[in-house]
């Protein structure tokens, strides 16, 4: 199949979104709740294997002033853990402001809180809005010349 996963990366939950090959729009996929390290893995390489990505982005949660805090660091580390695990390419993508965004956007559409936090919505939405602008930024367009 190929395309690029985006990951919001969480304490509990993961948002996901995807880009196809050839397809310059990122959509949401289900939002991975986990318990631990290993199930965590499992349930990535199940998502892995089902999508077959060339490319992995993960948010970067920077501070409003550029800075690296607690939560960045979490982030990197997971990036770490998913180049270990999996031996497919890592980009970070600044995600600064995405999950509020991502809130802002499910009150204007009316979802419940408690549902859309049951559910993982801003996790995903976030994924989604992470992810596109590593795209609106060249991010494909910079691993094609690569390639």
């Amino acid at each position: 199949m190929g395309g690029v996963l985006g990951f919001d990366f969480g304490d509990r939950r993961i948002g996901v979104a995807l880009a196809p090959q050839g397809v310059a729009v990122a959509t949401g996929l289900p939002t991975i709740t986990y318990s631990g390290r290993r199930d965590l893995r499992r349930q990535l390489e199940r998502l892995i294997v089902e999508k077959d990505p060339d490319i992995l982005v993960v948010g970067l949660p920077l501070n409003l002033d550029g800075s690296c805090g607690e939560r960045c660091t979490a982030s990197e580390a997971f990036a770490e853990r998913l180049r270990g695990w999996f031996g497919i390419p890592v980009r970070m993508q600044d995600e600064r402001l995405t999950t509020v965004e991502a809130e802002r956007v499910r009150v204007e559409a009316g979802t419940e809180g408690r549902r859309a936090r049951e559910e993982g919505l801003t996790d995903r939405a976030a994924a989604v809005l992470l992810l596109q602008r590593w795209i609106d930024g060249g991010g494909l367009a910079d691993e094609e010349v690569m390639n």
